[in-house]
């Protein structure tokens, strides 16, 4: 079977853009951040934990789960990809990377493996608290397409933001593909619910209805306690 590379290097991107997409909102609404009242969470026998937002999400087992140290990578690489060489965009990114905490991420290969697609899911928490007017998820996505233009991305969405409820929770939905290159078009569905004092938010990536249909999977195994 011939190994696809480019396709990896392609994947490997996304998944850098994939984080930026999520943390770009805060610059917009940037503040001092409390980390304190908030946990990473456990992963342990496939299965996500976290006590502070009571949620248990399940990863299937072949999957690929992330150390806190790459996740950190991630969101560092995310904010170059998309700032490019503007430098307030820039400045903004990194002050926003203050407020939101990767969580989780998950993906079905590994970051690096030969293969052409690789659908991942990110579980974030961003605070704000700060920020009252953000009531809803939608509100969220708002902030974030506004920021989405100031990228060097090319940036579409589908349709409109949607709402969809899981385990008794509104999330609102924003769907968008982001262009890598010729021929190239990464998709995104991201969910974002307001909870706590934080948007809670799960970012979906991936290339076909393969990989969408695997991740919906996951995301429909989301529970509150």
């Amino acid at each position: 079977m011939t190994k696809n590379y480019g396709g990896s290097r392609r994947m490997n991107s996304a998944r850098n853009v994939m984080m930026a997409a999520c943390i770009l909102t805060s610059a917009l609404i940037i503040s001092c951040s409390d980390k304190k009242a908030i946990d990473f969470g456990t992963f342990e026998s496939g299965s996500y934990s976290n006590t502070f937002f009571n949620l248990m999400l399940s990863i299937p087992d072949s999957w690929h789960v992330l150390e806190q140290e790459a996740r950190l990578e991630i969101m560092k690489r995310g904010g170059e990809i998309v700032a490019g060489d503007n430098k307030n965009l820039k400045a903004a990114i990194k002050a926003a990377d203050l407020q939101s905490i990767n969580l989780l991420t998950a993906y079905e290969h590994p970051p690096g493996a030969a293969v052409s697609t690789n659908p991942g899911i990110m579980l974030i928490a961003e605070k704000v608290t700060h920020a009252p007017g953000i009531k809803r998820g939608s509100d969220y996505h708002y902030h974030a397409k506004k920021l989405l233009k100031m990228s060097r991305m090319k940036v579409s969405y589908p349709q409109e933001i949607y709402e969809k409820t899981i385990d008794g929770v509104s999330f609102d939905i924003m769907e968008t593909k982001i262009t890598m290159g010729p021929g190239v078009v990464i998709r995104q569905i991201q969910y974002a619910t307001i909870m706590k004092g934080y948007a809670l938010l799960m970012a979906l990536t991936f290339q076909d209805e393969s990989g969408h249909s695997q991740l919906e999977e996951i995301v429909e195994t989301l529970t509150f306690n």
